[in-house]
């Protein structure tokens, strides 16, 4: 595999609207945006060939976005998958 697998966790600004994210529903890179509870608003899952990929998202698409007061990022690259037959 040589995906990237990267968790953006975001914390919006008070009074942000909720159609803020939208324009992250056609990035090529993210597979899912939710809603949660604790420190973050939300967090979207992407899959990206590069931690540069990573990067470019972050800080065009998420820090760019005037709504976002700040963010958390974890990633992991997957070695290897144990699948058990059916």
């Amino acid at each position: 595999m040589n995906q990237w697998q990267a968790w953006v966790n975001v914390k919006w600004k008070p009074g942000t609207p909720e159609t803020a994210w939208q324009n992250w529903k056609t990035n090529k890179w993210v597979r899912g945006v939710w809603s949660t509870t604790g420190n973050w608003d939300c967090s979207i899952w992407l899959d990206v060939s590069t931690p540069d990929e990573l990067e470019e998202f972050v800080w065009k698409e998420v820090r760019g976005n005037t709504w976002v007061e700040a963010t958390e990022t974890r990633w992991a690259k997957q070695w290897w998958e144990n699948r058990k037959a059916s």
